[in-house]
Formats: C-alpha cells, sequence, structure tokens
C-alpha cells in the first residue's frame, strides 16, 4: 500500500514538473513572439522626394506613393499621413536629400522624428531629353542598429519611361523593406508599345489642327459648365510663338475656377470594355490645377427621348453623328471614368502619359470621350496633341456575373435569390 502511495506521489510530482515546463516554455514563447512583434513594428518615415524642376510636386506625388503602399501592406508604424511629415520638415526647414551624409539623415530620422528607418530621395527630369525620362535615387535605410546605419536599398538611374518608377523602382525597395524575394521584373509590353506606334488615334481632330466655324473638328461646340459657345471660357486659338499650330485655350478668373471650373469635351469615339487604352496630351498651366477624364458610356433604356440638346447631348449627336442610331427610348450612360491627375512645372509645356482599362461589373462600356478640366484658381490652361488608342485588345473567355454595380459583391442573380427567399418567408408567416 505504502509503494503504491508513493508511485501516485512520485508520479504527481513528474506532472508537475512537466505542467511548469510547459508553462515556462509557453510564457518564453511568447515573450519571443512579443519581441519579434516589437521588432516588426518599427516606426518608418517616409519623405518627399526632391525634385527642384517643378518645385517640389512630383517629389511630393512619390512621397504619397510610398505612404500609401507601405501603409496598405502594413506591418509598421507610420506618422498618420505625409502631411504631418511634410508640415514638420517645412517648420524645421528640413530637406532630406540624397546628398545628405547617413549621420545627417540618422539624427532626422531617430532624434526629429524618434524613428528607425527613413526612406528619401529625389526625382529630376533629366537634361537634354524628351518625354518623361528622370533621374531617381531612391534610399531606404535602417537607423535602429547601433553600431551603424543598415543601408535596406538605394539605387540612382535615369529612368526609360516614368511607369518604371512606381513598377520596378519602388516596387524593389518594397520587396527589399519587406525582406521578401520578387519573382516578377518589370518590362515594357512590347505588344502594347507597337500598338501604341502603329494604332490611329481615336480622337478625330486631336491636334485641333482643322474645323470650321470657330470649332475644332471632332470637339464640342460649346464649353464650361454652362456650355456656352466657344471663344470666351473655351477658344480654339494658335498657340503664341508658333502661329501654324493650334490649340485649346481655358481663360478663367477665380470666380469661376474656385467653384465650377473650365470644361471642354471631345466627340464620342468607339470602346471596347477590357481593352487597354492608353492616353497622353501636352499641356501647360499658369497656375490653375489641370484634371483630364475619360468617360465610358453603355446604351441604357429610359422613358426620356434619346438626345437632348441640354448639357447631357453631345456635338456629335446634335450634327448627326456617324455611329449607329440608338432606339428613341435609349441613351448613353457613364459606366466607367478614369481620372488622371496632370502634374508638372508651370507655365511649360507638359506631356502625360497614362493607361486605362474600361470596365464594369453590370453594363459594358461602348463609347468614349474625353473631358479637359481645369480648376482652383483663374489663369489660363491649354492643351493640344491629345490622343487616345487601343494598345492591347480585350482578353478572351473572361465572362463576368452581372452585378448592379460595382460598389456591391452581390450578383444580380443572388439579389433575385434573396428576394425570393425573403418572399417566401414571408408568405409563412402571413400563414
Amino acid at each position: 500500500m505504502q509503494n503504491a502511495e508513493c508511485r501516485t506521489v512520485l508520479n504527481l510530482q513528474f506532472a508537475i514538473r512537466c505542467l511548469i515546463f510547459e508553462v515556462l516554455f509557453l510564457l518564453l514563447a511568447i515573450s519571443a513572439a512579443t519581441v519579434f512583434a516589437e521588432d516588426q513594428k518599427k516606426v518608418l518615415i517616409p519623405f518627399d522626394f526632391v525634385s527642384k524642376f517643378d518645385d517640389g510636386r512630383y517629389g511630393q506625388m512619390v512621397g504619397d506613393m510610398i505612404w500609401k503602399k507601405i501603409n496598405s501592406e502594413g506591418g509598421f508604424i507610420m506618422p498618420e499621413s505625409m502631411q504631418d511629415v511634410r508640415d514638420y520638415c517645412q517648420s524645421h526647414h528640413l530637406q532630406p536629400s540624397p546628398d545628405d551624409s547617413l549621420d545627417k539623415m540618422k539624427k532626422i530620422v531617430k532624434e526629429d522624428f524618434d524613428g528607425h528607418i527613413g526612406i528619401w530621395g529625389s526625382v529630376e527630369r533629366a537634361p537634354g531629353t524628351e518625354g518623361e525620362v528622370y533621374d531617381l535615387a531612391i534610399k531606404c535605410v535602417d537607423f535602429s542598429i547601433a553600431a551603424e546605419p543598415k543601408v535596406i536599398y538605394e539605387i540612382k538611374t535615369r529612368t526609360k519611361s516614368v511607369s518604371e518608377i512606381p513598377h520596378l523602382y519602388v516596387k524593389q525597395m518594397l520587396d527589399a523593406l519587406y525582406r521578401r524575394q520578387s519573382g516578377e521584373s518589370y518590362s515594357v509590353d512590347p505588344a502594347a508599345e507597337t500598338n501604341w506606334n502603329k494604332n490611329s488615334n481615336l480622337i478625330v481632330g486631336g491636334d485641333f489642327q482643322t474645323g470650321a466655324g470657330g470649332v475644332p473638328k471632332g470637339w464640342e461646340n460649346v464649353g464650361g459648365q454652362k456650355r456656352e459657345p466657344l471663344g470666351n471660357l473655351v477658344q480654339w486659338v494658335a498657340e503664341e510663338g508658333n502661329p501654324k499650330n493650334k490649340i485649346i485655350r481655358f481663360t478663367f478668373d477665380n470666380s469661376v475656377g474656385d467653384e465650377e471650373g473650365v470644361m471642354y469635351y471631345s466627340d464620342y469615339f468607339p470602346v471596347q470594355e477590357g481593352a487597354k487604352y492608353r492616353f497622353q496630351c501636352r499641356w501647360k498651366s499658369n497656375g490653375p490645377n489641370v484634371k483630364v477624364f475619360i468617360k465610358c458610356y453603355d446604351e441604357v433604356n429610359t422613358t426620356y427621348q434619346k438626345y437632348s440638346d441640354g448639357p447631357a447631348a453631345s456635338a456629335t449627336s446634335r450634327k448627326g453623328s456617324k455611329d449607329r442610331n440608338l432606339p428613341e427610348t435609349a441613351q448613353r450612360r457613364e459606366v466607367y471614368r478614369s481620372q488622371q491627375n496632370l502634374k508638372g512645372p508651370k507655365d511649360t509645356w507638359n506631356i502625360h502619359t497614362e493607361d486605362f482599362t474600361p470596365t464594369h461589373s453590370k453594363y459594358s462600356p461602348k463609347w468614349g470621350r474625353v473631358d479637359l478640366y481645369a480648376y482652383l484658381g483663374g489663369g489660363v490652361v491649354e492643351f493640344d496633341d491629345v490622343v487616345v488608342k487601343q494598345i492591347l485588345p480585350p482578353p478572351k473567355g473572361q465572362d463576368k456575373e452581372p452585378r448592379q454595380s460595382l460598389g456591391t459583391r452581390v450578383t444580380i442573380k443572388e439579389m433575385q435569390e434573396n428576394e425570393r427567399r425573403s418572399n417566401e418567408a414571408k408568405k409563412k408567416e402571413n400563414k
């Protein structure tokens, strides 16, 4: 009996020791995980890049882009917004540059911002080149290591196109920051570039060289929010210093720019859903902000007359378009919009290039038109050489299940099924 009791006591003691060991192991694991998590949650400070060629505008765009990408992926503690970093740097006269020493940047990142990792650089127009070619420098450095800073990513290069900045170099920097292997390499799609060079411009009269009665061919005969005839807010005129070249010029004061702004539409042109298009234009502004909207439309049934003489009607429809005639019960409704923000130095001709793909989960975009737009303050804005080309055809065999709108994940079929179930439940309750 005593031997049995001894064995029981020994087994109990052994079980207790095992339990204590397991608890200690669990505590150590939790502690290690906490340390790892804290290590992953380093404070990261992205700075606006230097861009002297346009007084810092493009540099701010790069800074905003990096902040958004890291904020989306997570894993680091960052300022609430790039504006917070911007305001502090301006008030303390700080402008991190790739020419600054690591000792200087260590002081800014660690002492001024109480951070661990800094990202800074510069983006400048490459001298003696045409188009969107830039000299780019990026530095991403970890200053939390006691011995010496750890350079996570550093590059100084000349880009072949502006799209290389986000898709190649910023991507490489993020891959290095998150310690991941990038199995993808950025490359220009040769088919897209071939089509860009050979395909026709979908914008009739995109160069503004021909027209009649004060109206350029392929564009509306009215402009501005109040749809007034050309000659006031919107003018078809010769370029200053180059009388052989015709352009579109917006001229407006603060009362217009700070309220509705000025817009001017092209005529409709055909588009295919899912195809890839490229927009390009030359533009110049002495102050106001500039945007371009490419709006795409589908045919939608309506109880109203098809094309009215109001603001929604295009010059093409009023003049008698060669497009197929729509039924009296149909009209074009906007179902897709590409908003393109034009950024560049003042008082000089800039070139903006951006791709877009018209899609919608319920409707099928069939027509597009370009909306040139300027706002915020008064001044003069000019446009020239507006181009839209299809650079890649729509993919094959990608059927979509229709939805009520892009704002919902619920398909129309699912909505109908939910409504059917609801009606059946109500009938049962009434019984």
